[in-house]
């Protein structure tokens, strides 16, 4: 059986607001407008692995569609960093029962993500 890959949005970038780092584990959260779930604000708990270059992390996220609708996510993954880049794929379980792969690109520079979400079925 093939995996097939559908765009669950357009590329969209979010705005780093804050990065904080500590010896085993670093929180960097972020917040953008992500197509269909609204204004998200999220949260990654990166973990170190031994040389530091990678390591795997947890997410959630919220996404604000409209004054009734929210949406929540769950997500894990690994990381790994490429420059002063850090590329993130992830699985992401939203509350409605969906399920997302996505691939995320952080610019600590730009204070930006890049996403790139499919739809995982």
């Amino acid at each position: 059986m093939a995996l097939t890959l559908e765009e669950r949005q357009p590329r969209t970038e979010m705005q780093i607001t804050s990065i904080d780092l500590g010896d085993s584990e670093s929180v960097i959260t972020a917040e953008g407008n992500m197509g269909e779930y609204g204004r998200v604000y999220a949260s990654y708990h990166l973990s170190y692995n031994q040389d530091g270059t990678g390591g795997t992390y947890t997410a959630q996220g919220r996404g604000y569609v409209d004054k009734d609708t929210m949406a929540s996510g769950t997500a894990v993954g690994v990381w790994r960093r490429d420059g002063v880049l850090i590329i993130m794929d992830e699985l992401v379980n939203i509350n409605d029962g969906s399920q997302n792969l996505g691939r995320i690109t952080v610019n600590p520079l730009e204070r930006t993500m890049t996403m790139d979400v499919y739809v995982l079925s």
